[in-house]
């Protein structure tokens, strides 16, 4: 049998301005030398071997055309982007896009489209639109399924309104309007963020309805997963009541179909006794976050009494983050991946 019938490892991997010189990554200055871009390289494609997932979904895409001839050599020749990445004049790149590397068949690659009847109902502006456009993709894994696996990267944290500082002294009404801007553009940001996260659970709750089939979220999800933010994406799983009903009164079946239309972060899912204690996936100004998910469906929750397989681990590569060797990490990401391995039911 083969092994990949019974046993397979899915990973999220924000590059970090992934993208092939001599073009720039949002400004003109940031190029980077034919030295730097080989240390990025063979820094990921010892970061690939290492990982040995099977399926990779990656944020931060400048370059697809060099990612896609670097994964095939680790042997995920399958790969596909939904987007082009965004250029503000040549050679300056500003909007990097996601991708998704597969050592089974990709069967198809959509974008993620926002739902209008959503945005009515939100009342949003009708122009809404993802900031970077997530991928669904059915992936035929032999011996188990076909799978949805999207790829996402929501919205940063980053103020949507930042000022540029032209004085190194601030008046009083300098000080006011950055702070102004910085609070206001930040809750914007949160507002962007969340509505995406609504429209990715939007888009797996109909393909829930139209044709389920086991899913997995992989995302730099720029937020923790406690934040009002995503706690809709992983609703289900702290649910008290549904309508004027107490979950603790549901039937069987009732329960069930929550089930259905549930995600479940996997670090929760995970059925090993190590790693118990959550790792950062991110640092900012010296404090750890995680900010880069998997989630999955009610087919790999252990505890889902129709459960398809099991998490039997859960990895953070986040070494070069907390003990960076400068020789070995100079051109590394911001970001660890988070690689997670399915064990199916026999």
């Amino acid at each position: 049998m083969n092994e990949y019938t019974t046993k397979f490892k899915v990973c999220t991997f924000n590059l970090l301005n992934y993208i092939e010189p001599p073009n720039a990554y949002y400004e003109l200055d940031n190029i980077y030398t034919k030295a730097q871009w080989a240390k990025k390289e063979a820094w990921l494609s010892n970061q690939l071997s290492v990982l040995a997932a099977d399926i990779i979904g990656f944020q931060e895409v400048f370059s697809p055309e060099a990612l896609k001839t670097l994964v095939s050599k680790h042997n995920l020749p399958f790969f596909q982007t939904v987007s082009e990445p965004g250029m503000d004049q040549y050679p300056i790149f500003n909007q990097p896009v996601v991708a998704i590397a597969s050592r089974f068949p990709i069967i198809s690659a959509t974008e993620v489209k926002v739902n209008e009847s959503l945005i009515k109902e939100l009342k949003l502006q009708p122009d809404f639109n993802f900031s970077r456009a997530p991928i669904r993709a059915e992936i035929s894994i032999d011996g188990f399924s076909t799978i949805i696996v999207y790829v996402v990267h929501l919205k940063s944290k980053r103020s949507k309104f930042e000022r540029e500082t032209i004085d190194h002294s601030l008046d009083d009404n300098a000080v006011r309007g950055h702070m102004l801007a910085d609070i206001h553009g930040r809750w914007a940001s949160n507002i962007q963020r969340g509505t995406e996260a609504s429209m990715l659970y939007q888009d797996f709750a109909e393909q829930v309805r139209s044709n389920e089939r086991p899913t997995i979220v992989l995302g730099d999800l720029n937020d923790t997963i406690e934040s009002a933010a995503l706690q809709q994406l992983v609703a289900g799983r702290n649910m008290d009541k549904l309508g004027h009903k107490f979950i603790s009164g549901l039937s069987k079946e009732e329960r069930r179909s929550i089930a259905r239309y549930s995600l479940f972060d996997a670090f929760d899912l995970n059925t090993s006794a190590k790693n118990s204690e959550r790792k950062p996936t991110h640092y900012f100004a010296n404090k750890g976050n995680t900010l880069d998910y998997i989630l999955m469906s009610k087919d790999f929750n252990a505890e889902y009494d129709h459960s398809l397989a099991t998490v039997s681990d859960l990895e953070v590569s986040n070494n070069h983050l907390e003990n960076p060797i400068y020789e070995n990490d100079a051109e590394c990401s911001d970001h660890a991946p988070v690689i997670v391995t399915v064990e199916i039911r026999l």
